[in-house]
């Protein structure tokens, strides 16, 4: 298994340096830092669980703890740059590193030691000093996982197909890893246990380098769509006027089945110049904007007395969505409560919003 691992981190060094020197932008450059850390974490770990050790002492603990500390605000933000294409980093954002900087604060004393002494006060005062520092960065570790759970839950149904797949992918391996190394952090014997963790990080996360592999062009046609466009403002103008046309008609959204292409082909306009306009001008994806209107016919529908007798899920299914989860989710986010409630508080002769 070590030799195995020892592959895992030369590979990942080989993905991080594919997407650090052969692409653009900040998306890969988060990832490929990521995953380079990954690599790095792998090597230290071995280091640190063989006779090398006792060798180099002065580099123990000169990483490991310190690096769970980078990994989630990593990866949340680059879920942030494939999601929001607007999103940007600004300096408020290194506040994600605070708990970093105060692991470096806590293991200072620690870190000046020479390395024989380092390996002698951590082997004495090991449960005292470092296993609360662990509990520490695997509470870190899951709680950046709930946040981009709960990212995805709120802004990636709204994603194409391939780009939730993706991100959907990304987060599930982040999660499991970080549940993964958790437990053993409560319940592993000793270092050796560790082995499982990373062997099943490192197979999940070059799935990911696998994936990007396959399709290197994959992370710059998520957060790059728009860059070679040459759509001009003034067309961008003609073609919202457009959209908003469109949409006027109540049995456009309530087609199940209406896509970007779809749509493209009814205003006789280019798939990439509509989904420009709405992300530069609308501020909203072609999903998100469908949605909005299909929960405004569906609002009417649930309070005209003639659908009174229709279930939710009926309802939503007139109003064009394909289930009653989407239609659930999509009516809350666009009208602040469910369905129910809604139908609840605004019978037909008394329509008060939610």
């Amino acid at each position: 298994m070590k030799h195995l691992l020892f592959i895992y981190a030369i590979l990942s060094f080989l993905v991080a340096g594919g997407l650090l020197f052969k692409n653009s932008g900040k998306a890969p450059l988060t990832l490929g830092v990521f995953i380079l850390m990954l690599g790095l974490e792998i090597l230290v770990f071995l280091y640190g669980t063989s006779p090398f050790i006792n060798l180099y002492p002065e580099y123990y603990i000169q990483y490991y703890y310190l690096s769970g500390f980078i990994f989630g605000p990593l990866l949340l933000w680059h879920l942030q740059l494939c999601i929001r294409k607007s999103f940007t980093l600004r300096p408020v954002h290194a506040l994600h590193l605070l708990p970093f900087l105060l692991a470096i604060i806590y293991l200072w004393d620690i870190l000046q030691m020479s390395g024989i002494e380092k390996l002698i006060y951590i082997q004495e005062n090991f449960m005292e000093v470092i296993m609360p520092l662990n509990y520490v960065r695997a509470m870190h570790l899951v709680t950046y996982g709930v946040v981009m759970i709960i990212l995805l839950a709120r802004k990636g149904f709204s994603l194409a197909p391939k780009e939730r797949l993706y991100t959907w992918l990304i987060t599930a391996i982040y999660f499991i890893s970080c549940v993964t190394i958790s437990w053993f952090t409560e319940f592993a014997n000793t270092w050796r246990d560790f082995d499982v963790y990373y062997v099943i990080t490192s197979t999940l996360t070059l799935l990911i380098g696998y994936l990007l592999y396959t399709d290197p062009d994959f992370l710059k046609q998520i957060t790059r769509k728009y860059m070679k466009s040459t759509i001009s403002a003034k067309d961008k103008k003609r073609i919202s006027k457009k959209i908003e046309e469109a949409f006027k008609d109540p049995k456009l959204c309530q087609r199940n089945d209406l896509s970007l292409s779809d749509f493209a082909l009814h205003i006789e306009e280019k798939s990439h110049h509509i989904s420009q306009t709405f992300s530069e001008v609308i501020n909203e994806s072609f999903q998100e904007h469908l949605n909005r209107h299909r929960i405004e016919l569906a609002k009417q529908l649930l309070t005209n007395p003639e659908y009174k007798r229709f279930t939710i899920e009926a309802i939503g299914q007139k109003a064009g969505f394909n289930n009653k989860v989407t239609f659930g989710q999509s009516f809350r986010k666009f009208a602040g409560c469910t369905p129910s409630q809604y139908r609840k508080e605004n019978p037909s002769t008394n329509r008060k919003s939610c």
